[in-house]
């Protein structure tokens, strides 16, 4: 049966832990839940010394971190974010894309392990791994037994792959799951919690039955079909810190300019709650605001870039790949928001003298009825007022020589990763030059 994820938090922070916790669903909503129980089984400094990650470990590697004592006395708690053990044979389409995004963020033998790991699925080793080798399958037969569309250059990966595992002599990691079943059996070291977060799981795995029996499973998913996706609930637990909710038809102006996209779901309404005075967010509210910005769908990157916080950047784009974002869209929406952080500069220099009011009234009075008029002449539609004020407040932060450099960095950038460069790097390597040394 499964849990509701603010119970599961509840019960947490109250002190009472279980040994294991299973969150699967829709993949950010999967990650967001498990990073909050993480914080609560782990609140104080000893979270790095207690806290394990095993990305494309094997039951017996997870069963034997789980069962060693930490440094420190205290908890400890191991994640393990979407095991390919609990993964059904015809599962995630982008078990493959996570192979290799891994491998090109240089992390090869978690890549190569979640490889074999797929192709174990169908009973496949190292030694067909290489699509020349004798005997290895077809294109047709990936997509038949694991629901993989192979192109040109996953033939190539597939290859290369196949080659670093021979080298290093990397097998496929054990998907049998009985190290972990016996370690449950025998009992958990006392305040050890294993945390696992996946996108589909086979229901008749029996790590699915012992985290219903022994733990906690919090069910994530969300409907596929546009018609049957559910916004409210999520809207609810978005608000929910900011002690506002959705007003008459607000929901239903969601759902048509944003869809099932619930990471921009979660932006778009943090943006409202920011922006919206009162504790109504009306349906205007999101005509104005969401319609206006609806291509952009890179919220939270371009709150991180006007505000030079480099942390923020970093961990929003990491998380963006690991749900399978590509670079070149993190560039484009890079770019974009650099352009227009350059537009409002601009427009400081001729409307403020270059210097921002440092009130929202003040700069409602005296600069954005300028704003309007720019707009107007163009026969555009000129931004919301405190949408502006915050632009304006982003490129205040920069000197135009900075923003125009990063425009450089930006076309840098592009050559690297059309030229097959990483693209975790590439971006974070950008994101140092747009921030800079703020």
């Amino acid at each position: 049966m499964s849990a509701d994820i603010e119970d599961v938090l509840d019960e947490a922070k109250a002190g009472k832990v279980h040994p294991l916790y299973l969150l699967w669903g829709e993949e950010y909503l999967v990650r967001r839940g498990a990073d909050e129980l993480v914080k609560v089984l782990l609140p104080d400094a000893s979270a790095g010394l207690n806290f394990a990650v095993l990305d494309a470990g094997s039951p017996r590697e997870v069963a034997q971190e789980l069962a060693t004592l930490p440094l420190f006395p205290g908890r400890k708690v191991v994640l393990v974010r979407d095991p390919e053990f609990l993964a059904p044979k015809k599962g995630r389409g982008d078990a493959l894309g996570k192979a290799r995004e891994a491998w090109k963020a240089g992390k090869r033998k978690e890549g190569a392990r979640r490889l074999l790991a797929l192709a174990a699925r169908a009973g496949w080793g190292v030694d067909q791994l290489d699509p020349g080798a004798s005997g290895a399958p077809s294109v047709e037969q990936w997509k038949d037994e694991l629901n993989v569309e192979l192109a040109e250059a996953d033939l190539a990966f597939l290859k290369e792959v196949a080659t670093f595992c021979r080298e290093e002599r990397i097998t496929a990691p054990e998907g049998d799951a009985s190290a972990l079943l016996e370690l449950f059996q025998k009992g958990v070291p006392p305040g050890h919690a294993l945390v696992l977060a996946a996108s589909e799981v086979d229901a008749k795995n029996p790590l699915v039955k012992l985290a219903a029996d022994k733990g906690r499973v919090v069910e994530r998913k969300v409907a596929a079909r546009h018609k049957d996706f559910e916004l409210e609930p999520l809207a609810e637990e978005f608000l929910r810190p900011f002690k506002k909710k959705l007003g008459k038809g607000a929901a239903e102006q969601l759902k048509e300019r944003i869809g099932g996209n619930v990471r921009l779901l979660q932006s778009e309404l943090e943006k409202l709650a920011t922006y919206s005075e009162g504790p109504t967010i009306e349906a205007a509210d999101v005509a104005l605001l969401v319609a206006h910005t609806r291509e952009e769908e890179f919220f939270e990157l371009s709150e991180a870039l006007q505000n030079r916080n480099l942390k923020a950047a970093l961990d929003y784009t990491l998380d963006a790949m690991g749900q399978g974002v590509h670079g070149l869209q993190l560039l484009g929406a890079v770019a974009s928001i650099t352009r227009g952080m350059l537009e409002n500069h601009e427009r400081l220099e001729k409307f403020a003298g270059g210097s921002l009011p440092r009130s929202f009234p003040d700069f409602k009075a005296r600069v954005f009825p300028r704003v309007e008029e720019e707009a107007k002449a163009a026969k555009g539609k000129a931004p919301h007022p405190y949408a502006a004020f915050l632009a304006m407040q982003g490129a205040a932060r920069y000197k135009r020589r900075e923003l125009l450099d990063a425009l450089v960095a930006c076309a840098d950038a592009d050559l690297a990763l059309k030229s097959s460069a990483s693209s975790k790097l590439v971006i974070e390597r950008l994101l140092w030059t747009v921030c800079g040394s703020a």
